[in-house]
């Protein structure tokens, strides 16, 4: 029988090695702790502050205390507390912090619809903003034909330098700055060098870095068919999750498989489905400049193959 602790009462069975937001996450497929910095791949981070719950100790001798549940082992019979009214106000006033210099551009805004950043600041209750003086703003940079950048959108959740660098190997992407003018970048603008640098727009909760080449050919995300596919560039096998809309392919994200690729996928499996629209795409198969049936063109290059 697996492990549990309480949050609100509710048993939540967790594996060793797991934080508390972890096995959340794991049991609910929508979390009730809103949280920002947090990603199952890159693990645990405590920038944003936004997942706080109370912890009720055993002893009965200490008063409970907020801590990050991003930073909080799971263990055993563990009580926490996430519906009390000082958990929630704790969660609006990060979500009023973090919101206190970002754009109300939610109706120009490419993420919207599919906006991590909506639905946790949604989770946490915060609505009303006190905050006037006016607000912080960075130049963009031009990073080249796959990834925009709007950085005026930023939370400081350091997802996106933390992929880059840490799981993607990059060196060409960097975090500068100090207290509230962090900026997440190049030295100068440029393409961004990773193979793996797409993935910058599903990793980033808000809108700072979105889909360039989705941009050109923009819908709303349910203005889209989805359905489940394959990646047809190597012999990988990634799982693919395109999207069309009005008769044309109009983007492919990753989708999720535990054993070939759990949360990313290359620029080119995320890019190079352009040439499905291209006008001067072979409609037929031809073998010796004469068009012929699939089977015996795919014939004649299994034997060329085998040659």
């Amino acid at each position: 029988m697996a492990e549990v602790f309480y949050l609100d009462g509710e048993a939540i069975p967790f594996r060793a090695g797991q934080n508390v937001l972890e096995a959340v996450l794991e049991h609910r497929q929508e979390s009730s702790i809103p949280y920002f910095c947090f990603h199952p791949a890159m693990g645990s981070l405590g920038a944003c502050r936004q997942c706080g719950v109370m912890v009720y100790p055993h002893d009965g001798k200490h008063p409970p205390r907020l801590t990050m549940a991003c930073l909080l082992p799971a263990s055993r019979d563990l009580q926490l507390g996430r519906a009390e009214a000082k958990v929630q106000h704790e969660h609006q006033l990060i979500s009023e912090l973090l919101m206190r210099n970002h754009p109300h551009d939610c109706p120009v805004c490419d993420e919207g619809g599919q906006c991590h950043l909506q639905n946790m600041t949604v989770a946490s209750g915060h609505a009303y903003r006190e905050y006037e003086p006016e607000k912080r703003r960075y130049q963009s940079q031009e990073l080249g034909p796959l990834i925009r950048q709007e950085m005026n959108r930023c939370i400081t959740c350091y997802r996106c330098v933390r992929f880059y660098q840490d799981l993607a190997g990059g060196e060409d992407f960097g975090v500068f700055g100090s207290r509230d003018r962090v900026f997440f970048g190049r030295l100068e603008d440029g393409p961004l060098e990773s193979p793996l640098a797409g993935n910058l727009a599903e990793v980033c909760p808000t809108g700072v870095f979105t889909d360039k080449v989705y941009h050109q050919d923009y819908l709303r995300p349910w203005d889209l068919e989805e359905s489940a596919g394959i990646c047809p560039h190597c012999s990988i096998g990634c799982n693919t999750r395109p999207g069309a809309a009005r008769g044309h392919l109009r983007r492919v994200r990753q989708r999720s498989h535990g054993e070939i690729n759990p949360h990313f996928l290359c620029d080119r499996g995320r890019y190079g489905f352009r040439y499905v629209a291209a006008e001067d795409r072979p409609r037929q198969a031809q073998a010796g400049g004469r068009r012929q049936d699939v089977d015996s063109v795919l014939d004649r290059l299994a034997a060329r193959l085998a040659e």
